[in-house]
């Protein structure tokens, strides 16, 4: 409370609710526990992916190094949230692979628990279960009176928002405001506008002085990746993953371009499809594989320098 005017509560629940947990439990330091929380998730991470790779093993190996060793690793070994909404959105759409619709409902809960942007997972769900109905030979006006005759799938999409409206109920009756977690934004100067105007204005704010993009223009360009992946996720079929992945770029974008790398980085689909690609050819996954560890190093000395295109 002393370094920041900022309530707590613009941080969703799940993975704080964890860390205080296991700190409850083992008596140790909130950032001991938090670090190694975050290691073990993230090789259940690692591990929870290979269903998505259709036996890819060159990618695989790629996904794992980037995220145990690769330039934005840091993410994923500290108290961030990112390492959590990782593992479970890599979960769902291990379950939504196999249509396991339940399995994916309640995995979305937890998910929609973890980052405001989890609870457009339901859209996933939605898209992925239209797309399996088609594949099976189904036509579009039949698809409503498909979808209301599995009892799993209507559950799901019914529980999968619950985590987001567990913590509203919580903070309605905490603080007398079910959306505080938006409100308090402004104590970080972010303000909700126009998603294309911040990007727009971000792309134009060029460096003071040398060649090097700006600060703002390095989280634009990460954006513009973002969504240059989006494309070829709907190139692949893979429409579910690319509707979750545009909303979860479109919402913080409408507040600003402030930890945008982060964001983009946090999105499973997107990196598992950056890897399939860089595994094409063996050169350039074994360059990749190269230049992974080599930024590890400078990424996280940025990180801990406060480089706000990391941060």
């Amino acid at each position: 409370p002393r370094m920041i005017a900022a309530g707590n509560w613009a941080f969703f629940p799940l993975y704080p609710m964890t860390v205080g947990l296991l700190r409850l439990v083992t008596s140790l330091p909130t950032m001991t526990v938090a670090t190694i929380t975050s290691v073990v998730l993230t090789n259940f991470a690692v591990i929870s992916a290979w269903p998505l790779f259709e036996k890819n093993l060159r990618a695989y190996g790629l996904y794992a190094a980037f995220l145990l060793a690769g330039p934005f690793s840091v993410y994923f070994t500290t108290f961030y949230t990112e390492v959590m909404f990782v593992l479970l959105m890599t979960l769902v759409f291990v379950a939504l692979k196999r249509s396991q619709y339940l399995a994916a409902g309640g995995l979305a809960l937890l998910l929609s628990s973890t980052r405001i942007v989890g609870v457009f997972i339901v859209l996933a769900i939605g898209v992925q279960a239209l797309t399996d109905h088609l594949r099976g030979g189904g036509a579009w006006k039949s698809f409503v009176p498909w979808a209301l005759k599995r009892p799993d799938l209507v559950l799901a999409i019914f529980i999968a928002p619950l985590g987001l409206f567990g913590y509203m109920a919580f903070l309605h009756f905490q603080v007398g405001d079910a959306l505080a977690f938006q409100h308090v934004q402004v104590a970080w100067a972010r303000q909700t506008g126009n998603p294309l105007g911040y990007l727009w204005s971000a792309l134009s704010r060029g460096p003071q002085s040398g060649f090097l993009p700006s600060v703002s223009q390095q989280l634009a360009m990460a954006a513009i990746a973002g969504f240059a992946l989006i494309g070829v996720l709907i190139w692949r079929k893979q429409y579910a993953a690319a509707v979750f992945c545009f909303a979860c770029i479109m919402l913080p974008m409408g507040a600003g371009m402030a930890s945008m790398l982060r964001f983009v980085v946090a999105q499973a689909p997107l990196v598992i499809t950056l890897m399939i690609l860089l595994s094409r050819w063996r050169w350039l996954a074994g360059l990749s594989l190269i230049g992974f560890c080599v930024a590890n190093y400078f990424c996280t000395v940025g990180w801990l320098t406060g480089y706000l295109t990391i941060v």
